[in-house]
């Protein structure tokens, strides 16, 4: 007998959730306003495991109904069946009733995948790429820190990031190192959010389970090459796409209710990953992404000029596509020969992991939470002359991005080999806390601390090549996100006066050569008087 067999034959109600089957949590007895019970425990049909997503509470099936009051006692067989006893109407054990079989197939989180032909490490993987591609080597290297998140047991959230760069810039290729790793990956040219949990109109309910998406990205990477045509919706769809985009990578399901379907649903833990690609992203969308609280990551691929000369020489060279399958073997077979070697997955020691190296995954989560901060900023007129009003910011609180950096440091710490994080794992949240902030605000950014935390209008309205009343509105946004104190001075000039902007107190480690250093940037050099030579 089965778990939904079991269910009916003893009247528990329950609703089906996809793969899964849901019904009111019979340890803490979730109840709507109304009193209403409300579903919110999650039974695996395979596993019999059942979990909670609003108690937390995780039980396996023997437990679950003995909670429901239907068994007593849990023995075996001779021939290793377990035998499950009932209860009477009286509530007093019936050994006459007959014995009930349940069996369950194991499904595990850690997917098992084949090994390599051969053995790939991170060192031959890094030479694999750095050779046929050296400019996608640190995207690729964030691909891999993502995907390799899947096998660290804590981990329950999704990470998305977003390669984003000019058409032809190198950001398919990079994912298309990841395609085809058969239990790992899942690639897809067309999307839409509302594929996640589908209410099509011309299925019928019953098969509907057949063709959603959430439960086919189960303890996956998912693969989008494309995410332009979901940023250039108009702004009514684009904002219900974000949504269920938000709400999915909480890691916790989805549900939803259509008029012809009802209610459909997937509660419980749905960990995936996600890489995707796309052309820089409009202004409007991330104001959007702001409002519901963005949990997309995006990394700027900045890809180099190629001179007229390095042009002509890339005809007579290996061609892409040869090179894109070198790298894609490669892949594979890191990807592969990592999951074999941590087929049970990671218990990873979090005390272990050093709190310098914390505190600095701290301090890019507060950065970030500011710099893609949601304002409004606009010049009025007033007695005292010209001032600049503003809505309330909206700025997220940083623990979210806290535990998603921390998670894609340990993950990149696990592809190189290592059961700690170090100051190497580092460098990709120095740079995504910058990138995943809007375009403009980024740019900015990047220019002030590479001036040494200090600009003047007239550069900024070099750097964002805009007029000076933008520029004057972009400082103005940076200090009331608390990124920057402004100090305005006069030159006797006709018109507005000069501004300086200078990087907020609390944010000059972003300054030091302890950052400089962690995101790859030559330091200084010494400079030595002639008592130091003495």
């Amino acid at each position: 007998m089965n778990v939904r067999e079991y269910l009916n034959k003893n009247n528990i109600q329950f609703t089906d959730s996809g793969s899964d089957l849901a019904m009111v949590c019979p340890f803490c007895e979730k109840t709507l306003v109304t009193g209403a019970g409300y579903a919110t425990f999650n039974i695996n049909q395979v596993t019999g495991q059942g979990t909670c997503y609003d108690c937390g509470k995780t039980a396996e099936f023997s437990e679950i109904i003995k909670k429901f009051g239907f068994q007593d006692e849990i023995g075996e067989s001779e021939d290793g069946v377990v035998e499950r006893a009932t209860r009477s109407k009286t509530n007093k054990l019936s050994r006459n009733e007959p014995v009930e079989t349940i069996s369950f197939d194991n499904i595990e989180r850690i997917r098992k995948v084949e090994k390599p032909d051969k053995e790939i490490g991170f060192d031959e993987w890094l030479k694999v790429i750095n050779s046929n591609f050296p400019d996608l080597l640190f995207p690729a290297e964030v691909g891999l820190s993502i995907i390799s998140q899947l096998l660290i047991k804590d981990i329950t959230n999704p990470f998305a990031l977003v390669l984003v760069d000019v058409p032809s810039a190198g950001k398919t290729i990079t994912i298309n190192f990841f395609a085809e790793v058969e239990g790992i990956t899942y690639a897809s040219d067309k999307f839409t959010p509302a594929s996640f949990v589908s209410n099509a109109t011309n299925v019928k309910k019953a098969d509907l389970k057949n063709i959603d998406l959430l439960p086919r990205l189960r303890y996956k990477m998912f693969l989008l090459r494309d995410l332009s045509t979901l940023f250039s919706k108009r702004d009514d769809d684009l904002n219900e796409c974000l949504g269920l985009l938000t709400r999915v990578l909480d890691g916790e399901g989805l549900n939803t209710d259509s008029g012809v379907h009802g209610q459909r649903q997937y509660v419980g833990e749905y960990l995936f990953m996600v890489l995707a690609g796309s052309t820089p992203i409009p202004p409007r969308v991330w104001k959007m992404m702001g409002s519901l609280g963005s949990r997309l990551f995006f990394l700027n691929i900045r890809s180099k000029d190629k001179s007229e000369i390095e042009l002509a020489d890339q005809l007579t060279t290996l061609a892409y596509k040869e090179k894109e399958k070198i790298c894609r073997v490669a892949t594979k077979g890191f990807i592969q020969t990592l999951w074999n070697k941590h087929k049970d997955g990671i218990d990873w020691d979090k005390i272990a992991d050093k709190q310098e190296y914390k505190l600095i995954i701290g301090r890019s989560a507060k950065l970030l939470a500011r710099l893609r901060g949601v304002i409004n900023v606009w010049k009025d007129r007033s007695q005292d002359g010209e001032v600049y009003e503003h809505t309330v910011p909206v700025i997220e609180k940083p623990d979210r991005i806290n535990q998603l950096f921390y998670n894609l440091c340990r993950g990149h710490a696990l592809v190189c080999g290592r059961a700690q994080i170090n100051q190497d794992d580092l460098k990709l949240i120095a740079e995504l806390a910058i990138d995943s902030a809007p375009t403009i605000r980024a740019k900015l950014f990047r220019k002030l601390l590479d001036n040494g935390g200090e600009m003047k209008t007239d550069h900024v309205m070099a750097v964002l090549n805009c007029s000076r009343p933008t520029a004057h509105k972009e400082m103005e946004a940076l200090k009331i996100l608390g990124v920057c104190t402004i100090t305005q001075e006069s030159y006797g000039q006709v018109g507005e006066p000069e501004k300086t902007i200078y990087l907020a107190d609390d944010l000059g480690w972003f300054l030091s050569d302890e950052c400089k250093k962690i995101r790859g940037m030559s330091l200084p050099t010494t400079q030595h008087t002639l008592s130091d030579l003495l």
